[in-house]
């Protein structure tokens, strides 16, 4: 009895404990939600505080960048690349660029009657300024070092470009005849240009004018002498040459070229001219063919016609010129000879070409080990004409060329040699081994 009486009590008194946990448990919790606020509301304001700091820091920023762009744009541009050092004003008005090269040749000669002596050579060495002054003036000015061990002038001109896409040029530059003539010793396929090359005038004193459209080129100009003559041409005189180019078909991996060239030269005093050339190798100084000295010459011309094409990594190019030799009193002469090449690409380049200039321009390798190009070529040439003898010669070459990357090619040519006869009259067949190390920039 005592006990359930007493029961109400005990249940009641619980009730009483577990209301005070309850409301402590609250209370903690209330405390701890308060903290969690004031937490949150701290790294709220910090969250703030860096937005604030980075929208001041990316102010600066562009700031900055702002006046290094002025600094840029104020101060012009400088670069140095596979195209050699360029400095350029920031409004594009003037420009420097310097760059050159060096061609390092070995040659062992197989002889057979004439002795043309084995050993190797500089055979360039040529440092270059070029650039633009006020816009529409153009300049150049090319160093040889490597020419019989003087220093002289090769190309040296300034041009305006004004009236584009006509261009006027005065100075010592190349008269616009051949193909192979006109494009540039860096990009040429073999280590020597044929044997028709000789009937090319090279570089004169002269003034000329060029134009092109989206798939021909035109040259002309009036020349008088150079420099420094080649001994392979009239050293007195003046002349009229003219080149004009077609390439009906032109993409990055075909092409159809055709081209035809003259040149008329009137001699001056001395009335003579000679036509003679190397057998495609620079080393030696003897040539097989040589008309020697002609007297009485009254004028020379010279007709060139050339035809190239490109099929992916496949290229054909040939040539053939006539000179005519008129004499005073006596009949006259003509000369001639031609070439063809072709040349493969094992690694897939193919030649590009440079329409505004009718040319080819220089191997950019598509891949980090380089480019190959396996190459061969049959050239002739005729000094026989009425009474004069220089003889006749006919050359076969093979050449392999590795492109190592844009500014280094190394190169290795064989030729077969026949002179049948030579300047002489008398027959001989010699071989010719030689190899190339080239820089450009």
């Amino acid at each position: 009895m005592w006990l359930i009486l007493c029961l109400p009590v005990v249940v009641s008194a619980d009730e009483g404990l577990d209301k005070q946990r309850m409301y402590e448990l609250i209370k903690q919790q209330q405390k701890l939600l308060e903290q969690q606020q004031q937490q949150i509301n701290e790294l709220r304001d910090i969250v703030l505080k860096g937005q604030k700091q980075q929208v001041q820091v990316s102010k600066k920023l562009d700031k900055t960048e702002r006046k290094v762009k002025k600094i840029a744009r104020s101060s012009g541009k400088f670069s140095v690349s596979k195209k050699g050092l360029r400095v350029q004003s920031k409004s594009g008005d003037f420009s420097f660029r310097a760059g050159g090269r060096i061609h390092a040749d070995y040659a062992n000669y197989a002889d057979d009657v004439t002795q043309m002596g084995s050993g190797a050579q500089l055979r360039r060495a040529r440092i270059y300024f070029k650039g633009k002054l006020f816009r529409d003036w153009a300049y150049k000015a090319e160093i040889e070092f490597a020419e019989n061990g003087k220093v002289g002038p090769r190309g040296v001109w300034l041009a305006y470009n004004g009236w584009k896409p006509v261009t006027l040029t005065l100075g010592n530059f190349q008269e616009p005849f051949s193909l192979e003539e006109m494009t540039g010793s860096n990009n040429i396929t073999f280590m020597e240009r044929s044997l028709i090359n000789t009937f090319a005038p090279s570089y004169h004193i002269g003034l000329g004018a060029k134009g092109y459209g989206r798939f021909w080129s035109w040259s002309g100009g009036v020349f008088g002498d150079a420099f420094k003559n080649k001994d392979d041409n009239i050293d007195n005189g003046w002349g009229i040459a003219s080149r004009a180019t077609f390439a009906p078909i032109l993409s990055a991996k075909k092409l159809f070229h055709i081209g035809f060239s003259s040149e008329y030269r009137q001699t001056d005093t001395g009335n003579q001219a000679r036509v003679r050339t190397r057998p495609e190798s620079h080393i030696t100084n003897r040539r097989l063919v040589d008309t020697r000295t002609i007297k009485n010459v009254d004028h020379t011309w010279l007709f060139g016609s050339e035809i190239a094409a490109n099929y992916g990594p496949f290229s054909l190019q040939g040539e053939y010129i006539h000179s005519q030799v008129a004499r005073l009193q006596a009949k006259d002469l003509g000369f001639d000879g031609a070439y063809v090449q072709g040349s493969w690409f094992l690694t897939g380049e193919s030649r590009p070409y440079k329409v505004k200039n009718g040319t080819f321009g220089a191997i950019a390798p598509l891949h980090d080990y380089g480019a190959w190009e396996f190459a061969t070529r049959y050239s002739w040439i005729d000094l026989n004409s009425k009474d004069i003898t220089g003889g006749q010669e006919s050359n076969v070459t093979v050449g392999l060329n590795w492109y190592a990357n844009y500014n280094v090619r190394f190169m290795m040519n064989y030729t077969f040699v026949q002179a049948y006869p030579n300047r002489n009259g008398i027959n001989e067949s010699p071989n010719i081994f030689q190899m190339r190390g080239q820089v450009m920039f």
